[in-house]
């Protein structure tokens, strides 16, 4: 009899499980795609914060830093839907490591053409991302990243071809 009811409520707890654990894989993989986002978004956002002081120019130095802050507005956006989906933020400094090195490697306004590369790559992710989640506001916030993302390569390509 106690057997029974075990088998009853292991067969529940597998029903259970069946049911709700796709919501929680598919919760955890947004919430996994948003820290990587939010991570890229923070590193780029302080590389076009740093390469700016290196511009000679004002006004071109001002737009830079205008959309190092737009980037930071992204990242605080990614974040606040990372906490809304209950997950933890958790920049990845993997991310920033890894691209700071490289950029930082380059050489004056080299460093600004691989900040447009890195943002170029940010834009792609988003894209590919874009096609492959189901979730409705998520998909709407990349959507509306994207048009700004757009706007800064624009922005990027016009500094560097003043400077070259």
């Amino acid at each position: 009899m106690v057997m029974e009811a075990q088998a009853r409520k292991k067969g529940f707890t597998e029903i259970l499980k069946s049911l709700f654990m796709p919501y929680f894989s598919e919760k955890e993989e947004l919430v996994k795609i948003l820290n990587e986002n939010y991570s890229k978004e923070i590193a780029i956002a302080k590389m076009l914060e740093e390469h700016s002081e290196m511009i000679p120019f004002d006004f071109l130095r001002e737009r830079l830093k205008k959309v190092a802050e737009e980037e930071r507005k992204h990242a605080e956006r990614l974040r606040q839907k990372i906490i809304e989906l209950g997950g933890s933020v958790n920049p990845s400094p993997r991310i920033f490591d890894v691209k700071t090195e490289t950029i930082h490697n380059q050489k004056g306004f080299r460093k600004l053409v691989a900040d447009l590369e890195f943002d170029k790559e940010i834009y792609e992710n988003y894209i590919a991302q874009i096609n492959k989640v189901e979730n409705d506001e998520i998909k709407k916030l990349l959507r509306e990243i994207v048009e700004d993302e757009e706007k800064h390569k624009d922005i990027l390509m016009d500094i560097v071809m003043r400077l070259c």
